[in-house]
């Protein structure tokens, strides 16, 4: 018995009684990341990835009760690694897939949709081409999703394939918020305005918050804090600003991007300097940040480490976390308060120290830390005191289980009345009916510094 409608899938019974797994890929540049779930009830069944930006290639694999898989390879394609993950996910006396047969469809995360695409879309010859012009937006990013892609409909030729979105769950910022102070010709006829990034994160994060506290009528501001790094202002589920723009160079000081600088900076480095666009574009995007500050690294784990005796290891903390404050003190303003600050990705998660840096300089908005808790924590807690006016969540972020719910969601309605309204808007938080009981694996996983 199959149920067909939305309404029954908010109730969570879209699905067939057979076992119904959805595979989720993420690829980058030179990687290509995993996720395997079983769709009804959210079990990570495997995941994992292949890395080639570094020689040699390094495989990670990991399933629910086995030991962790760690080899070098030698290949350095999409296409290549798709089908050693595949392989993998057959292999044993107990597979995580009997056959190939038994993925019912792929999601993909996709890092730019431009205007168009305001939630996830299952994967159409118009949608791809839509995916490489946005390629301008996002060089680094969409061609390899466009590869991950690709490669999956040649391997999996039956199974249904779906984008979500990066950009989508910043797709409800107003006008006021998503215009830049320029040219109409530049924001009307080349379409220069603000669209925001890392939004599968932040909007897992609204709702596990929400899940967390018992309400969902909330002022969150969420902070994504990794090697890229994000801040989003969000109220009742809804977001209505955010730090990065036309580009993910925008806003935060990250690992080795600048995040925000004058404008006229880039003009002198042009007119005086005798820097070209290219040169601009390597300095601001890898070269700047905290590597470019403390000379030392990108990792802040390291800087950390440095700062009894470093001076540029101290001032490059000092920048990051007085940016971050600055930030989360303009995305509470536009909220008119904050019921919760959220941290979560590799240093939001996995930094007690940029925490603890961070709430002590936002007192004045009812953060009261409790300092024994931000240290020993594990993802999700609440690490507020008990009398703190708001409270100060750390949230393990999982924009792999995002994907697979916003590729769950057009599953269902692809076999019923619904087959071919993949553009309707869905509630990128998932409905308060659906409580999020997503399995883990049977082990503890390494958190990785996340993007």
């Amino acid at each position: 018995m199959l149920a067909t409608d939305l309404d029954s899938y908010h109730r969570g019974r879209v699905m067939p009684e057979t076992k119904t797994k959805i595979l989720v890929c993420n690829a980058g540049s030179s990687s290509l990341k995993f996720s395997l779930f079983d769709a009804e009830d959210e079990a990570l069944l495997a995941d994992g990835g292949i890395d080639w930006i570094r020689k040699p290639t390094r495989l990670i694999f990991r399933r629910a009760g086995q030991p962790e898989i760690r080899e070098e390879l030698e290949l350095e394609k999409h296409a290549d690694a798709a089908a050693r993950i595949l392989d993998d996910l057959q292999a044993g006396p107990s597979p995580a897939l009997a056959s190939l047969e038994d993925v019912r469809a792929v999601g993909h995360r996709v890092v730019h949709g431009g205007e168009r695409f305001t939630s996830a879309v299952r994967i159409t010859a118009e949608v791809k081409r839509e995916i490489e012009h946005l390629g301008e937006l996002a060089p680094l990013h969409n061609p390899a999703s466009l590869d991950g892609i690709n490669v999956v409909e040649q391997v999996l030729p039956k199974a249904l394939q779906v984008a979500a979105f990066d950009t989508a769950f910043h797709a409800t910022l107003s006008e006021a918020a998503r215009t830049y102070p320029l040219p109409q010709k530049w924001t009307r006829q080349w379409g220069i305005r603000r669209y925001g990034f890392h939004g599968l994160s932040h909007s897992y994060c609204a709702g596990q918050a929400a899940k967390m506290i018992g309400r969902r009528d909330l002022r969150l501001v969420i902070a994504h804090l990794g090697n890229g790094a994000s801040v989003a202002a969000v109220r009742d589920g809804v977001c209505v600003d955010t730090s990065m723009g036309f580009t993910p160079l925008e806003g935060l000081m990250m690992a080795t991007r600048s995040g925000t600088i004058d404008p006229g900076i880039l003009i002198y480095l042009l007119q005086h300097k005798g820097l070209d666009a290219e040169e601009l574009d390597k300095a601001l995007n890898y070269q700047s940040g905290l590597l470019g500050i403390s000379g030392i690294s990108s990792d802040l784990r390291q800087i950390l480490s440095e700062l009894p005796h470093n001076p540029d290891a101290r001032l490059a903390v000092d920048v990051y976390v007085h940016r971050i404050v600055q930030t989360i003190g303009a995305m509470a303003a536009t909220l008119g308060g904050i019921d919760a600050l959220v941290f979560t990705a590799g240093v939001g998660e996995g930094s007690p120290e940029i925490r603890k840096r961070v709430c002590e300089k936002l007192k004045y908005l009812g953060l009261e830390l409790d300092r024994a808790a931000n240290e020993t924590c594990e993802p999700d807690a609440d690490i507020a005191m008990p009398a703190s006016i708001a409270r100060i969540l750390v949230i393990a972020t999982r924009e792999d289980l995002t994907i697979m719910r916003e590729t769950r969601r057009l599953v269902g309605s692809s076999l019923g009345r619904y087959r071919g309204n993949e553009h309707a808007r869905p509630s990128l938080i998932i409905d308060e009916n659906n409580r999020q009981t997503s399995a883990p694996l049977g082990q503890k996983r390494a958190s990785p510094v996340r993007e």
